[in-house]
């Protein structure tokens, strides 16, 4: 058989229909993908092509959960091993904890360190970097931290990671970010007060607010973050704030009957999930868009930034009564959480505490199924997209691990490559 020239397809941009090899490699599972670049040199530039990697769907296949795979849509064999042994046996690594995903990407903290060191991989291709930072686990331990994984295969091959720390002064936090790229860690340092200048109701930076599940999300270049329950910051890879605004709400979004509860990219959309609880009849303008609004008055409401007006549109309001039945609906505390949204379809899902159960619920269908039941809380939920390009040039980092790119072995330690393997 002829291998495709690598440089000629990859300056040819077809649409998928008139590439037949892509729709081929489209439907060949990921990880007999991974393992056929081992045939040629030019078959791998191939498949690792970014022009093709675009064209190649990147569908939610589902989540990691407690060292388990969930998979919402019935498969019974996981798409790649959810107890990550192989990076388990990598030298120096004793525990592993999941932290955060990215468009296929995986980030864990990995011990023991004397410093707090990360682990991010593809779990398809068993591609992995590991880096420490330049804070030690004594300081986490005196401030409350979050790091973020961020990555867009469709601009480049390099991942960022974006971590936010609390300062004992509660208008100040400190930031640090890294490059894949560049191999460094930078910091800089947030000045709440001049950030939020103009901002009505700022009501401060909750970092507890900003760790708890679908209280991120990374869209359309940029990341945005729960900053507490009313207001929301949108920030670069830098660490930089572009700008804070409000939740959607219904009502008054400062209103103590507001709560956020889920952000979410979906089909290129960022979308913000409320509930609401309204004290007297629902207003008119509003009630048309509540399906199940006569059963009670918790509404939950999903809503899209309107990316040129800046503002946010109400998708779908929906009674809670009538997602979650009687018991859920007159709890006395939120008895729920959103989980995650289908990063191709309106399909949002919600873990039910007291029956421990995982239900869909439709935007456009408005149909609720069952998905199964949870040994444990989801408090690492952690939804899975396969990713068919390399994360990373393991040429290029092996060059910087030889010292012509110089970053100190503080930043970049390891990187490998288990593919044929």
């Amino acid at each position: 058989m002829d291998y495709p020239d690598p440089k000629r397809s990859a300056a040819t941009d077809l649409p998928l229909p008139d590439d037949p090899l892509v729709e081929i490699l489209s439907r060949i599972p990921v990880k007999d993908l991974h393992r056929s670049k081992c045939i040629s040199k030019g078959w791998r530039d191939f498949i690792a092509d970014p022009v093709h990697g675009k064209k190649l769907p990147q569908s939610l296949q589902g989540f990691f959960h407690a060292w388990d795979f969930i998979n919402p849509f019935g498969g019974s064999t996981p798409p790649v091993d959810p107890s990550f042994r192989f990076l388990k046996k990598l030298p120096g690594i004793g525990k592993i904890w999941l932290r955060g995903s990215c468009n296929g990407l995986l980030l864990f903290r990995h011990a023991p360190s004397h410093t707090i060191s990360y682990i991010v991989c593809n779990p398809a291709t068993e591609q992995w970097a590991a880096l420490s930072s330049e804070h030690t686990p004594a300081d986490e331990h005196n401030r409350t931290s979050r790091t973020y994984l961020v990555f867009d295969p469709a601009v480049s091959s390099h991942f960022q990671l974006v971590t936010f720390c609390e300062e004992e002064d509660p208008n100040l936090a400190t930031v640090h970010t890294y490059s894949s790229k560049t191999g460094v860690w930078r910091h800089s340092q947030i000045d709440w007060a001049e950030e939020v200048k103009g901002a009505d109701h700022w009501k401060g930076f909750d970092p507890h607010t900003s760790a708890r599940v679908g209280a991120a999300a990374f869209c359309n270049g940029g990341l945005y973050l729960m900053l507490n329950r009313y207001q929301i910051a949108e920030v670069d890879v830098e660490g930089k704030i572009r700008r804070i605004m409000p939740f959607p709400s219904l009502v008054h979004w400062h209103s103590p009957s507001h709560h956020p509860c889920f952000i979410g990219q979906s089909q290129g959309r960022l979308y913000c999930i409320t509930e609401e609880l309204w004290a007297g009849n629902i207003p008119s303008e509003v009630a048309i868009g509540v399906y199940g609004r006569d059963l009670d008055r918790r509404v939950l409401s999903f809503w899209v930034l309107d990316y040129d007006t800046q503002k946010w549109v109400p998708k779908h309001s929906v009674s809670c009564m009538c997602l979650f039945g009687s018991k859920s609906s007159y709890e006395a505390r939120r008895d729920y959480d959103v989980v995650g949204i289908h990063p191709d379809s309106d399909l949002v899902f919600i873990f039910l505490y007291m029956e421990r159960q995982l239900i869909s619920y439709g935007l456009d269908s408005k149909e609720v199924h069952a998905l199964g039941t949870l040994d444990q809380d989801p408090l690492w939920f952690t939804p899975y997209v396969h990713c068919f390009l390399d994360f990373l040039s393991v040429a290029e980092h092996d060059k910087k691990l030889k010292g012509d790119g110089k970053p100190s072995a503080k930043y970049v330690s390891r990187v490998g490559d288990h593919s044929g393997q």
